[in-house]
């Protein structure tokens, strides 16, 4: 026998949907909106009025075009404090979350804590009575999957949030946001840096429901030339990955746009230009990466255009070195092998000759072998580090089988790469290192140098710092030119003095 409503309960009902109707009327642009809905919100809950600013309209537009479809990979880059958060990994989805109460979210960032904090906030928004007035038909949250970490409402709409080195295995996502996931203090650590970038094309991207019709969405502010966005501008500006809608935000702007006039701030309101301007006096480095989104300019550079010398003929006498930082493999993800044959002069270092490829072990011997062909090294060097030593061993029988006869040493470092580079800077700034204008890779030399140490890649410059370095430590005697005497080696190496 099934159950009658009484009338009382009947106007209890049509009462509150009246009371819904009401407030979906009232709430209608707040709904379709999502920046009129953050406007409301921040409102009706904080008694305030929010300070808009462009930028902000600029987000939410994009934002909105993730919902709809129209982008399926976005890109933000701006400066710190200039509520990245709040709108795309809180407000974005609760705003989301009554337009398609079904679709699912995850949210990844550098800590777990972090990520966790931002669901709970999201999930306080959903809850909240603001949020019941303007979204009156809201769905309940399960109870049984409410926790900071993964809750859902009874309509299978989700927020899963984790750490950028968190399992996610078995969680699919319709929207992934990507928010902060390298911390600033690991920006330099190429470990940090490779895991995190590898996490992405390995695991975060096979989370997507549907490769084809959702999106990623990665904020950050620039941290490195390798940072996460740095390496997904690399592949798409080689058109061999996903092409990215961006929002690249310098706090201080460098050309006249759309939005605002050369040297304008971003946020005059919260960050005046004096205020910017003092910030760049105290840290130029990290006023360059996090405020202007340029990991590398001027301002950061260690080393400096300035203090390159340049020369046409290379000097008629002086010791000559050829130092090999050796890789082993010629796949993409794989480093490049460098060798530099250098002349020194006094405390002068004229660069003769610079390879730099990805090479297989052979091809790297053969390419030795042509350095002390064309420039006869008094020694050479090879940097020996595990599977590396076998390059040494292998040169030493190859020179043997074509009657070769050179000194060669194994080079083991113990220093940091970063420190072992930064012994550079006072000899470029004392002008003695001496660039050769037409030598090939010699503009890749300097780019490594003017992008230390936030560069991708340091692999000549840091070979140019070995050579130096087994110069040094090479017993410096006197040397006397004499035209009318040479030396050669007989089959033990032991010199023999000719009179021409």
């Amino acid at each position: 026998m099934s159950k009658t409503k009484t009338p009382q309960k009947q106007e209890t009902l049509v009462n509150k949907e009246l009371v819904i109707r009401e407030f979906e009327k009232r709430y209608e642009q707040e709904r379709l909106s999502l920046l009129k809905f953050i406007k409301k919100y921040w409102e009706l809950e904080k008694k305030e009025i929010l300070d808009d600013n462009w930028h902000i309209d600029l987000i939410c537009d994009k934002l909105e075009q993730v919902y709809r479809g129209k982008i399926k990979r976005l890109i933000i880059n701006v400066p710190p404090r200039s509520l990245k958060t709040e709108l795309v990994s809180k407000w974005f989805p609760a705003w989301v979350l009554w337009q398609n109460s079904s679709k699912k979210f995850m949210a990844i960032s550098y800590s777990t804590d972090l990520a966790q904090r931002n669901s709970w906030w999201t999930r306080d928004i959903y809850q909240s009575a603001t949020y019941r007035k303007i979204f009156p038909r809201r769905i309940s949250i399960k109870e049984d999957i409410n926790t900071k970490q993964h809750w859902e409402n009874d309509a299978w709409w989700q927020y899963y949030a984790t750490g950028s080195s968190g399992t996610i295995t078995g969680i699919g996502a319709d929207i992934i946001i990507i928010d902060d996931p390298l911390k600033p203090e690991d920006a330099n650590s190429e470990l940090v840096r490779t895991s995190i970038n590898n996490n992405y094309f390995d695991t975060i991207k096979t989370r997507l429901n549907n490769k084809n019709d959702w999106a990623i969405i990665l904020i950050m502010q620039r941290l490195h030339d390798d940072d996460l966005t740095g390496r997904l501008l690399e592949l798409e500006s080689q058109w061999i990955w996903e092409k990215w809608e961006k929002i690249i935000i310098p706090a201080i702007s460098e050309i006249d746009d759309e939005f605002r006039k050369e040297w304008d701030s971003f946020f005059e309101k919260r960050y005046p230009v004096g205020m910017l301007t003092q910030l760049k006096k105290e840290n130029p480095i990290t006023f360059s990466c996090q405020y202007q989104q340029n990991p590398h300019n001027k301002d950061s550079a260690e080393f400096h255009s300035e203090w390159y010398r340049y020369y046409i003929d290379k000097p008629k006498y002086g010791r000559i070195f050829t130092v090999c930082d050796p890789a082993f493999k010629k796949t993409e993800k794989s480093d490049y092998s460098a060798i530099i044959t250098g002349l020194f002069k006094d405390d002068e270092l004229y660069i003769l000759e610079i390879t730099h490829w990805k090479f297989d072990p052979a091809e790297l011997i053969d390419k030795l072998i042509y350095h002390y062909k064309k420039w006869k090294p008094e020694k050479m060097g090879i940097e020996a580090f595990q599977a590396q030593s076998i390059i040494w061993f292998n040169l030493q029988n190859e020179l043997r089988r074509q009657w070769l006869y050179a000194s060669i040493d194994e080079l083991k470092q113990t220093w940091d790469k970063e420190t072992k580079i930064r012994k550079l800077i006072p000899l470029y700034r004392n002008w003695l290192i001496f660039h050769k204008r037409d030598l090939l890779w010699i503009d890749k030399l300097e780019n490594e140098l003017e992008r230390f140490p936030r560069g991708k890649h340091d692999d000549i410059i840091d070979t140019l710092q070995m050579l130096y370095d087994m110069y040094t430590l090479v017993p410096n005697v006197k040397h006397y030119y004499n035209t009318s005497v040479s030396i050669q080696y007989d089959s033990e190496w032991r010199p023999i003095l000719i009179n021409n």
